[in-house]
């Protein structure tokens, strides 16, 4: 990181309130604007954006350390922040002027899914939009909502030069899109991932940019995140860190239930050899599994800062380290939890909130079990049979 900066110095000054206000996060299903504030005012919705745009522009490794570390004072909060990759990567999208105008001293909360369910219809100077789509995290924060839109001529999808569906990529000021109140889930509450709707919407072309579902933004300016195709790079900034993050938070966490914890019937858990050997095992299993997925994101991180395109091989080992986090991750909590009996049943534990999350977490389509075929496929030489790679 920056030779004085680390994800710890940008984290500390807003590290206790992150942690005071998650319970209120998670009751309102939303993170609050006074900690929203915070969390901009700390730089902490500027680490991927451009320098040129105010932001801090953190090498890719540098900037999955800060998720990671807001993580772990809350998961909500971290995923909300990882979010943040957007103003790096889907605003290559734009020209200079019209990137500029979306951000606010460097900060701004982009809330964008993967889900192509707006169409866009070509009008005088811009595009209509109409749709709905789901899993918009941060949507009840987002300053902008990124909406990836298939243009349609009447009903009609128009095509590339090469047969593959032109999208153009719409920012739209998030008070023009409505919220649809989806996001009642189990655990990650206070990210406000719901469903967001727009009716014949006007868009200007100066708001939209050229994409590409497998390769993401048609790129305006030099940026290395532009480098990686889309679902590659959204495999990497999302669930890892975050995951990462909180196993260590459920870590800590159950250091003080096993200083502390009775045995009811039996001897204290800490008079218990199981006891340290789960912390010890758990510990090992967190450790390595970020080790080794540090070193396959940085391999892939310094290919494309020397402006080459990531390989094969490189998405493929980002692949696996990322799939190997999610099931460490939670191997580990899943170990400790059961040794905790039935003190992290209760709301009143941080482990109780931890748990749900972390599970909650390990759905995300980008670490789900399908994708290790996928990695099998191309270890094999064989086409890996989906672009989530």
């Amino acid at each position: 990181m920056h030779a004085t900066v680390t994800a710890t110095d940008l984290v500390a000054p807003v590290a206790e309130e992150i942690r005071r206000t998650a319970p209120q996060a998670e009751a309102e299903r939303r993170l609050p604007p006074p900690l929203m504030a915070a969390l901009k005012g700390a730089g902490l919705f500027s680490i991927y954006t451009p320098r040129t745009f105010g932001g801090l522009e953190l090498a890719l490794p540098e900037a999955l350390a800060v998720v990671e570390e807001v993580s772990r004072h809350d998961g909500s909060t971290g995923w909300v922040v990882a979010l943040g990759y957007a103003n790096g990567y889907f605003t290559q999208a734009l020209g200079p002027d019209a990137a500029a105008r979306l951000f606010e001293r460097g900060a701004a909360l982009i809330t964008a899914a993967p889900a192509f369910g707006v169409r866009a219809v070509a009008a005088e100077g811009g595009y209509r939009l109409t749709g709905r789509w789901s899993f918009n995290s941060g949507a009840p924060n987002a300053d902008w909502v990124g909406a990836p839109a298939p243009v349609f001529e009447g009903d009609v999808p128009v095509t590339g030069p090469g047969g593959e569906p032109a999208v153009r990529f719409c920012f739209i000021p998030a008070a023009d899109v409505r919220l649809i109140d989806t996001w009642h889930v189990t655990g990650l509450r206070a990210t406000g991932t719901h469903d967001l709707a727009v009716d014949d919407l006007f868009v200007p072309t100066e708001r939209t940019g050229a994409f590409s579902p497998m390769g993401g933004p048609q790129s305006q300016r030099p940026n290395a995140l532009t480098l990686i195709p889309f679902f590659s790079l959204l495999g990497i900034v999302q669930a890892p860190p975050v995951l990462l993050g909180l196993a260590r938070r459920f870590i800590e966490e159950f250091r003080g239930v096993l200083a502390t914890k009775e045995g009811g019937m039996g001897q204290p858990l800490r008079e218990q050899a199981r006891g340290f050997e789960s912390l010890a095992r758990s510990e090992a299993l967190v450790r390595s599994a970020r080790c080794y997925w540090y070193d396959a994101v940085g391999e892939l991180w310094e290919r494309v800062s020397r402006g080459g395109a990531p390989t094969l091989e490189d998405r493929t080992n980002a692949r696996l380290a990322s799939l190997n986090v999610a099931e460490q991750c939670l191997a580990a909590a899943e170990a400790l939890y059961r040794l905790a009996g039935t003190t992290p049943l209760f709301d009143t534990c941080p482990l109780e909130r931890c748990w749900r999350d972390l599970r909650t977490t390990a759905q995300h389509f980008q670490v789900q079990p399908a994708r290790w075929e996928t990695a099998g496929r191309a270890l094999m030489g064989l086409d890996p049979g989906s672009p989530v790679l």
